[in-house]
């Protein structure tokens, strides 16, 4: 029941608090950022998973996770969209659900026999390590940074800002 309760608390109210000001975030914040800012906070509760061994500080990581996913669950949904085009936008987003719910079933099942193997500290490593790669990615990629997007989106929040506007909605 304490893990749990741990689970729930670290990253399922985190990311639902996220989720609340995700607008917010989104008026300030680019795509890009939004992007990196996630599997940064992913990379960061792998760490220190892989690495800690206090409880309170271990208390940090499902609410990195939390973080990471409010974050990113919108992000992606919007950067799939974009993608997809008008012609494609619901194959992609059906198919972004089962990659999404896929990777939550085969994770145990590769990570397991893993950390079966080694130990939990390396499984945490190779899972930091998967999120290092794709922050990687990202960064060289430029994944998420639409220039046009980007500079139209910061002007209107910067009008917006300077009218007392608040965009709260994603």
């Amino acid at each position: 029941m304490l893990v749990s309760l741990y689970a729930v608390v670290g990253a399922a109210i985190t990311t639902s608090l996220v989720g609340l000001v995700y607008g917010r975030l989104r008026a300030r914040l680019s795509y890009a950022a939004l992007l990196r800012t996630a599997l940064i906070t992913a990379l960061a509760g792998f760490l220190i998973y892989a690495t800690v061994t206090q409880p309170v500080v271990l208390l940090l990581a499902p609410a990195l996770f939390g973080i990471g996913n409010g974050i990113l669950f919108p992000v992606a949904t919007v950067l799939v969209d974009q993608a997809a085009g008008a012609d494609y936008r619901s194959r992609a987003a059906s198919l972004s659900g089962t990659a999404i719910f896929a990777g939550q079933f085969l994770s145990p099942l590769l990570f397991g026999p893993l950390i079966e193997a080694t130990s939990t500290t390396t499984g945490f490593l190779v899972a930091g390590a998967v999120s290092a790669i794709l922050l990687a990615v990202v960064l060289a990629r430029r994944i998420g940074a639409d220039a046009e997007d980007d500079a139209g989106h910061r002007g209107e929040a910067q009008q917006d800002a300077e009218m007392g506007v608040s965009r709260d909605t994603a």
